[in-house]
């Protein structure tokens, strides 16, 4: 089943990339965001099944976006998708609720396992 995907991520690059390649397993990116504000609003617009998450923000951090969302539905899924690869920094992202972790940089084939596993239930 199709993801309808969320990409939280300061960079437009890391953004079409990740749409991309989403697009490329058949997934959907219904709404990008670059901040917390943005990622709130585009959230609670879509409903999207699925996000992506940057830790490092311009604006902010992905911890508060992270939080953020979790407080609005506790069982968005949400995957963490950084270059911070410290076990402290995972342990922290998944004790506040993420569904997984993506190191970068990541492959076309890194992504489409995970969206594949979670499209799948």
């Amino acid at each position: 089943m199709p993801l309808r995907i969320l990409v939280v991520d300061d960079s437009i690059v890391t953004r079409t990339l990740i749409k991309e390649f989403a697009e490329c397993f058949g997934h959907q990116v219904v709404a990008e965001a670059a901040t917390l504000p943005e990622a709130v609003a585009a959230y609670q617009s879509h409903k999207p099944d699925f996000v992506t998450l940057d830790l490092s923000l311009a604006e902010g951090d992905g911890l508060t976006v992270l939080k953020a969302l979790r407080g609005l539905d506790p069982k968005a899924r949400i995957l963490v998708v950084s270059g911070n690869v410290q076990q402290e920094v995972h342990d922290e992202v998944q004790s506040a609720g993420a569904a997984g972790f993506l190191s970068k940089p990541f492959t076309l084939d890194d992504l489409g396992r995970i969206l594949t596993r979670f499209s799948q239930g």
